[in-house]
């Protein structure tokens, strides 16, 4: 994946890599642009052939907690030095970061006032939006811009909070599966390892990967620490991007004492107002106020087909004569604000599993209902789900959609791949078929396979004739 998105990945001209001769020769060579998305479909493609033998060694008891986290560190390596891959957002990050540092605000003033390499790579349809994002990446950008003003060093920075998710994750994802009473290591190994989280969320950059890690942190502090220090981090997380606060709806069922709906409107309440009031003081003291706000609307702009209530409206028009997509952008909104109102007053408390499980499908209501949802967008929820307690359909169709996204990740919409989005229709149904038949044909005959790429303990590998009892994760 590194070397092909090395090899056709946008690049600014200027900057620390741009100027290496043997990159730019790379680039230059005949048919760059095709065999570079090639390597990096062939890339996934076998991340994900490693990733499944590891969930067969730990759907087998054999790989622990350890295993599947350096795992994906290992797999994570290559592609944190390369550009972003499947998305140029991270060039979009680096811009904002840069206005930040130079004292302007990217609420007010967007990247196309920008000159040279520090804009070259930031996408045409971006560069005359202001920044939808909330002051925290923009403030760490800023800051790195005091150090460098490198386009591709800004760019790394971003990489680097989206590996703090990934650490974030790797920290929460057992310790919340526990108290879910699920195996910690297959809670890791959906939530850290899969392709979808380290194709997307490391090698696209995305701050999504961070707001997810910490949303998984605020569930696991509200049980430790109380519901207060969860509310303190959720905040953060809507100081990453907004959807964030949504997950309160966990921390406030967590510390809700009674079945009655008064005490849990209460405890939502109060959750949402220290959230919110945490996300809005970041704004203020570091000086760019909240005018991110009134900018979420610009991710608008460009709607995908992974958004279904846009194209149910849009495929609605020879009904009502007319395009409906807007109409139907705010039933979607509409049906996620009750289904997050269902979730708070019909979702068990008294425990973890409930809040936990209500908290991811918030989360997967706002993905799913959103009037834009891109393939990175399910980093906000997968990750949560993976650590929830879920009946045995919903966890097989919960692999099949990280697989699915997984296998999707190089169909950079930029690209412009013909029919790409039948062949993301096309790999959503194999992946569904792959899960369907994961716990009869692929998990029994994977282990051996496991067994002999090492992911297994040569003392409790299948086939060795010796007794294997439970281990723990």
């Amino acid at each position: 994946m590194a070397a092909g998105g090395f090899s056709y990945a946008k690049i600014p001209s200027g900057g620390t890599v741009g100027h290496l001769d043997a990159l730019r020769d790379l680039r230059a060579w005949p048919g760059a642009e095709r065999w570079g998305p090639a390597l990096c479909f062939a890339g996934v493609a076998l991340l994900t052939v490693a990733w499944l033998l590891l969930g067969s060694a730990v759907r087998s008891r054999e790989a622990t907690v350890a295993a599947v986290h350096r795992a994906a560190l290992l797999w994570a390596v290559p592609v944190v030095v390369a550009p972003p891959l499947f998305s140029a957002d991270a060039w979009s990050y680096a811009a904002d970061g840069f206005l930040t540092g130079h004292g302007a605000s990217p609420y007010v003033t967007p990247p196309a006032v920008l000159h040279g390499p520090i804009v070259q790579a930031v996408c045409l349809c971006w560069r005359h939006t202001l920044a939808p994002y909330g002051p925290v990446p923009l403030l760490w950008g800023g800051a790195v811009d005091q150090v460098t003003s490198s386009p591709w060093l800004l760019m790394l920075a971003y990489r680097a909070l989206a590996m703090v998710g990934l650490g974030l994750l790797m920290y929460a994802a057992p310790r919340l599966a526990g108290l879910a009473g699920l195996p910690a290591a297959e809670a890791s190994w959906l939530a850290v390892a899969s392709p979808f989280v380290l194709a997307d969320g490391v090698g696209g950059a995305h701050v999504d990967l961070l707001l997810v890690g910490l949303v998984a942190t605020a569930l696991l502090a509200t049980v430790t620490r109380g519901w207060l220090v969860g509310a303190v981090i959720i905040g953060v997380a809507t100081a990453v991007k907004a959807p964030a606060v949504v997950a309160g709806l966990g921390v406030a069922l967590v510390s809700a004492r009674s079945l009655g709906g008064g005490p849990r409107i209460w405890a939502a309440v109060r959750v949402a107002a220290v959230a919110l009031g945490t996300a809005a003081g970041i704004g203020i003291v570091s000086g760019l106020g909240v005018g991110w706000v009134r900018t979420m609307h610009v991710a608008f702009v460009l709607h995908t087909p992974l958004s279904i209530t846009y194209e149910a409206g849009r495929n609605l028009r020879w009904l009502f004569h007319s395009d409906a997509a807007t109409v139907a952008d705010a039933v979607g909104v509409g049906l996620m604000v009750l289904g997050c109102a269902l979730l708070l007053t019909r979702a068990p408390v008294g425990g973890v599993r409930g809040p936990f499980t209500a908290a991811g499908v918030a989360m997967l209501l706002v993905t799913v209902l959103s009037p834009v949802t891109n393939y990175w967008y399910f980093l906000w929820c997968l990750p949560l789900l993976a650590m929830c307690r879920l009946p045995q359909t919903a966890r097989r169709c919960l692999v099949a959609l990280v697989l699915a996204l997984g296998l999707i990740t190089p169909l950079d919409p930029s690209l412009h791949v013909p029919n790409g989005w039948m062949i993301i229709e096309g790999s959503v149904g194999a992946a569904l078929l792959v899960a369907l038949a994961w716990e009869r044909v692929l998990v029994p005959s994977m282990v051996p396979l496991a067994a002999h790429a090492g992911f297994v303990s040569g003392s409790g590998a299948a086939g060795d004739g010796r007794p294997r009892g439970p281990r723990r994760g």
